[in-house]
């Protein structure tokens, strides 16, 4: 007799947020953009592109609606990262990056040793504007010790990615002259 026994997986949740205002929120996100607040002044920090924002009603909305669908799906309830009593910075539990032409995100994850046993189990991007050619969202993983795969997301807007924090990923070039606006959010399990 035999049986098959998984180890681990390697999924992620998709879909399309209707309810979002989103030209609510690329009008706040680009409001910041332009007055460059920015979570670090180092440009060769990859902090550098995320931009702070107001954790306003649409942005809590966004939360709830992503803390929803991750509860849908695996049964578990998560939520925002975003703690405004404690010493770490509010913004690294949401933030938004904005690419103009030419500009794209290196390969990162967003856990670390220091912090994944109170936060930064789930992330998410949400996008806000973006076209076609403005930049694809690619995940990195390893099957196996000897083989590096990528699983492609062409971002819509309204549409969102969620996956564990540990996922390494990254974003290509954007190709065109418009902005790429997303949202990111780090969640913590309940």
């Amino acid at each position: 007799m035999t049986e098959v026994k998984q180890l681990f997986t390697c999924e992620y949740v998709t879909g399309c947020l209707e309810n979002i205002d989103s030209q609510s929120i690329a009008q706040m996100v680009l409001k910041k953009y332009h007055s460059k607040r920015n979570m670090s002044s180092d440009e060769s920090s990859i902090r550098a592109e995320d931009i702070r924002i107001d954790y306003n009603k649409d942005i809590q909305k966004l939360a709830q609606e992503l803390c929803a669908v991750w509860k849908n799906h695996y049964k578990q309830e998560i939520e925002l990262c975003w703690n405004t009593s404690s010493k770490e910075d509010p913004n690294t539990a949401a933030w938004a990056v904005v690419h103009s032409r030419g500009e794209m995100t290196n390969l990162h994850s967003h856990e670390s040793s220091e912090n994944y046993t109170s936060g930064a189990h789930v992330s998410s991007a949400f996008w806000i504007q973006c076209s076609p050619k403005s930049g694809d969202f690619i995940f990195q993983y390893k099957p196996n010790p000897y083989i590096v795969k990528q699983e492609e997301i062409s971002p819509r807007v309204g549409h969102f990615a969620m996956f564990d924090s540990t996922i390494p990923h990254f974003v290509t070039k954007n190709c065109t002259d418009d902005l790429r606006i997303v949202v990111s959010m780090n969640f913590k399990f309940v």
